[in-house]
């Protein structure tokens, strides 16, 4: 699976996990609540995909109206993926602007395509899941395609427990 073809798929699968229809709740599966996070797994044409992802616990958006936003790490093993970082903005990005995502004192780069932010390479998402192994918050500051900021704070407490139940699910 190519790189954008996985960025889509993580589209589509945030997108249903937001979705409360029986059909989008009988498709995946939580395998459970860890402080902050939540961990996932659903079936795809591709394989077993598993994630775990949080909504923010403050945001300040300078835009108009906004959608849900969740930050994810989703694991594909028939790709060998283990630790795609993505980032759904709940808002059509500028995809001229970076994402910056904060962790500590560690600061990353993130690509904007639509309403997600992804690292460039997979060397950068093992970088970013350790500082989110070690942190205790994640500061993401992103800009709208029609103008406005945001800055969006996710805590990582829960986030190593959920993550180790995704990737265990997905082995």
């Amino acid at each position: 699976m190519n790189r954008m073809m996985q960025c889509v798929t993580g589209l589509a699968l945030v997108c249903a996990a937001g979705l409360s229809s029986a059909a989008s709740a009988q498709e995946q599966v939580r395998l459970g609540a860890f402080k902050y996070w939540s961990a996932f797994t659903t079936e795809s044409p591709q394989g077993k995909i598993c994630w775990a992802a949080t909504a923010p616990v403050d945001a300040d958006y300078s835009g108009g109206e906004r959608g849900d936003v969740f930050l994810l790490v989703s694991v594909y093993p028939a790709t060998g993926v283990d630790s795609e970082v993505s980032l759904i903005s709940g808002y059509e990005y500028d995809e001229t602007r970076t994402v910056q995502a904060k962790v500590g004192s560690n600061t990353f780069s993130l690509f904007a395509a639509s309403d997600g932010a992804w690292l460039e390479t997979r060397a950068e998402e093992k970088q970013l899941v350790a500082a989110m192994r070690k942190g205790l918050k994640a500061s993401v500051t992103g800009y709208a395609a029609g103008g406005g900021r945001s800055t969006d704070n996710f805590s990582l407490l829960g986030f190593t427990a959920a993550y180790n139940a995704a990737k265990a699910a997905c082995k």
